[in-house]
């Protein structure tokens, strides 16, 4: 389930979508390099990322799904689950939502794209972890 050729690893990974070998992203979350700092191909397979201009707005209907997830399953747990108000709960989890801004932004855009492109076996065994001569920025 979360072997090289399923969409699950992609997604968990960041890996590219066609391949399932190259970074979605140049740096980790917690270098400072930015949330959206994606390379513009992937390395391996030379797989476009920017399909067409704004093709990440959709992400955002997938960071609303996630936010939405969270959100009402932190209240519920904070609520139900401990000796805090109603007004507490959603306070905390507020807080919490807005630490996990740029994580979920980055999963939406790995979610949206492992929607939109299909892996390919074949490009994945041809490339196996050789990268293009070319440098991509």
């Amino acid at each position: 389930m979360f072997n090289p050729g399923s969409k699950l690893y992609a997604i968990r990974k960041s890996k590219c979508p066609r391949c399932h070998q190259g970074n979605l992203f140049k740096s980790s979350l917690f270098s400072g390099q930015g949330v959206y700092n994606m390379h513009k191909r992937c390395a391996v397979c030379d797989q476009d990322f920017e399909l067409e201009p704004g093709f990440y707005w959709g992400a955002m209907y997938i960071g609303y799904a996630l936010y939405t997830l969270y959100m009402l399953t932190a209240i519920a747990l904070l609520f139900f689950g401990t000796a805090l108000t109603l007004n507490q709960s959603f306070a905390l989890t507020m807080l919490g939502a807005l630490i996990m801004v740029p994580y979920i932004a980055r999963r939406a855009r790995v979610w949206w794209i492992n929607i939109a492109i299909r892996y390919n076996k074949k490009i994945a065994q041809k490339s196996t972890l050789k990268p293009l001569d070319k440098k991509i920025k």
